[in-house]
């Protein structure tokens, strides 16, 4: 897949919407489609102009990691305590996990974007 093409897989993003089919249907399966909306992140990543990865890049890529796991651990952290207090509401844990899984990807390309912008 060239470069440019890959520029526009985040429009995939928008299938993200479909997730707002839950409140037709009711089914917590839909809401798992929310998770598409890390699709977005290729629009960051899409920008980057890396022809051969030099040692900034790596050093970027290893911050930008740093950043995720940071956030790894305040998202499933806040699933845990909500699959505490809200053991019955499987709906608002299927959100949860497509919104963490989504802000990870999405953060991840933010930060190494805004890095290799420096």
């Amino acid at each position: 897949m060239s470069k440019n093409a890959n520029k526009y897989m985040g429009f995939l993003g928008f299938l993200g919407f479909a997730g707002f089919r839950y409140f037709v249907t009711g089914d917590p399966s839909d809401l798992s489609q929310f998770a598409a909306f890390a699709f977005f992140a290729y629009f960051w990543i899409g920008k980057l102009t890396v022809n051969i990865p030099d040692e900034r890049y790596l050093s970027n890529v290893q911050q930008a990691r740093a950043f995720v796991g940071s956030l790894a651990i305040i998202g499933m952290s806040t699933l845990f305590v909500l699959s505490v207090f809200f053991a019955g509401k499987r709906d608002l844990l299927v959100f949860g996990i497509a919104f963490v899984f989504a802000s990870l990807i999405i953060g991840y390309a933010v930060k190494l974007y805004q890095l290799e912008e420096k």
